[in-house]
This record gives C-alpha cells, structure tokens and sequence, in this order.
C-alpha cells in the first residue's frame, strides 16, 4: 500500500478504512527500499507521489480526526488547506479576526479580491457577482467569501476530490440558501457554460509548479478559466510556486487573451505566516497521527509516523522543511495576481 499513489480521489474513506489504509503502509515499510520522503526536510520528488492520492488522505483524514482547540481555547476543524500570508500593511483593513486559528488561510481567499479593478467591478455591481472557483478544496474559502466578504454574490466550488466536496456539502452549502453550489469535476475539463463567470478564483490549487514551464495540463486549466469568464471578466490567483514559472505563466495568460493588472509579491508575509502558526500546524499534525493505530505499531509504526510527520510538515510548509526554505531563499515566491478577460 503506497498512501502516495495509489488512493481514488473519487473516493471519500471512511475513519475505519483510513485505519486500514494507513495500517498496510505501516507494514509494508518492511518491503519498501529508500524511503520516498526525506525525513531531513520532509520532501518528496514529483514523480513520487500522485496529487489526487495525496489529497483523497488529507481530505479523509481531516474529516475523521474532527475538530481540535487551540491555545486560545477555540477550536477548527482542518478546512482551509491553505499556506496564506500576514495581512499586508498597506491594504485595507483585513477582514479576518486575529484569533481565528485558520486566519491565513482566510487571509489568502479575502486577498483575491483587494486588486483595484475588481474592487470597481464588486462596487458597480453591488457585489452581485457569479464566481467560479478551480480547486475549491474543502469549499471552506467559497463559504468565507459567500458568508462575510461578498455577501451578494454566487458561487461554484470545484474540485476533483471527492472526499473534499462531501465537507463542503456537509458544512456549507447549506448554510447559504442555494448560493453556493459544490461540484465534484477536473478543473481542466469543467461542464460549465461559456462566459458565465464574473470571476473565476484560484487559490493555491495544484498546478503550474514545474519550474520554468507551463505544462499540457496548466495550459488546459487556464483555458478553461478564460472559457467560462465572461468578457471583462477577472481571473484571480495567488499560491507559492517556483520563482522561475511566474513569468512563464504571465506570458502564456497573454496569448491567450488574459491581460495582468496586478501581481503583489506576498512571499515575505507568507514566511511570516508560517513562522506565526508553527505552533498550531505542529500541534494539528500530532492530532493526525495520534488518531490511527497504525502508527503505534512496535519498531515500524514510529518510522513510519516520523515520515508523515515530515511529509505533512512540507505539506504546510512549516519551518524546517523544503517549502519553507524554498519561501525564504527564494525558490519559490507567493504572488497574488489579477487578470482580466480582453
């Protein structure tokens, strides 16, 4: 059993099927060779994992292991699968309370809207906006949006994970009557009528990191944005991703007809982000592990729960992995962008 590649991201495991799986990756760490993660900083090659498997575990697992409190006594269950940033100083007030465990996260979905162009758009329109979002996750940023940040709008969550789209059915899509939608489709091939978006938002969804290069798949999501925007429509984007693709992907959104507004360099607040919730991310982790017996089976199980713990870690890009130190040294950047559709 390889948790790396070989789950469905069609799937949505249950607490007992995780306990199962995760217990056969313990065990087959006997057979295995190399490990694929590095326990010195948590990385894993491209070519290791699969991200649809990665995701259908994640998604599970923060279903299954619920809510947890927080030094503060709040509590959160893991919804915002997101890296986010610090407020920056010189936008408007940010709309996220400071004692909100998952308030960079919020952060990065509350930032996408705070280009020029479409604050005019948002304020001309009384907020009465149509948005598409490509990679929704757990659609916990589409009910933030919905809820406190565009209380007039509509909204269609996408994403390929099943398991992500039951938590957004589950938690959200009920609270909003009717104006959040939650649909389970590959972003890169989306049965969603031709210029119907106002806006389409991307949030630290899973493509364009091959350095330097805009691959056949990022290529197939960009066009599906520009297809379903409607013309003048916005194309919003932020994510860390390497340094070396932003141009590339700048210039390919030319050619096809997506002109750039804005792009604001977050990188330093997204360090800072990370340095701030250390604490909780590291506390979060040991939830997780502590959950599944697996793990606490005799000589293998802590091996195996010292690779999930560094794997997780670089997940979130915690201090002392690869992706934070890819933020710090300038590998990887955190940019918020803006495109509009000419």
């Amino acid at each position: 059993m390889d948790v790396l590649t070989s789950l469905s991201n069609r799937a949505d495991y249950s607490k007992t099927q995780l306990e199962f799986i995760l217990g056969g990756w313990v065990m087959s760490s006997v057979l295995e060779g190399k490990s694929k993660i590095l326990t010195e900083d948590g990385h894993v090659e491209e070519g290791d994992y699969d991200k649809t498997s990665l995701y259908a575990l994640l998604y599970a697992i923060y279903r299954a292991v619920g809510e947890m409190k927080v030094a503060n006594g709040s509590s959160f269950e893991m919804t915002f699968n997101t890296w986010g940033y610090a407020w920056p100083a010189d936008w408007s007030a940010c709309p996220i309370s400071a004692a909100d465990p998952q308030r960079f996260g919020k952060n990065a979905y509350a930032g996408l809207y705070q280009a020029a162009g479409v604050k005019q758009r948002l304020w001309e329109a009384q907020g009465k906006v149509h948005i598409v979002e490509m990679g929704c996750g757990t659609g916990a940023g589409a009910h933030l949006i919905c809820s406190q940040i565009l209380p007039a709008c509509t909204y269609e969550a996408v994403d390929m994970q099943a398991a992500a789209i039951a938590t957004c059915k589950r938690k959200f899509v009920g609270e909003l009557a009717g104006r959040l939608v939650a649909t389970c489709a590959d972003a890169t091939s989306l049965n969603i009528q031709d210029g119907s978006a106002d806006i389409v938002a991307v949030n630290e969804t899973h493509v364009t990191e091959m350095p330097g290069v805009v691959t056949e798949e990022d290529q197939r999501f960009f066009r599906t944005a520009l297809r379903i925007l409607k013309p003048g429509g916005f194309l919003v984007w932020g994510n860390a991703i390497p340094t070396a693709t932003w141009k590339a992907c700048f210039d390919y959104l030319d050619t096809i007809g997506l002109k750039q507004l804005e792009a604001r360099d977050v990188t330093r607040e997204a360090v800072a982000a990370r340095d701030q919730d250390q604490p909780r991310v590291e506390a979060f982790v040991a939830h997780c592990l502590d959950s599944f017996w697996g793990f606490r089976i005799p000589v293998l199980g802590p091996k195996r729960r010292h690779e999930a713990e560094r794997a997780m870690k670089n997940f979130y890009r915690n201090p002392g992995t690869r992706l934070y130190t890819n933020m710090k040294d300038g590998t990887d950047s955190y940019i918020v962008s803006c495109f509009q559709k000419v």
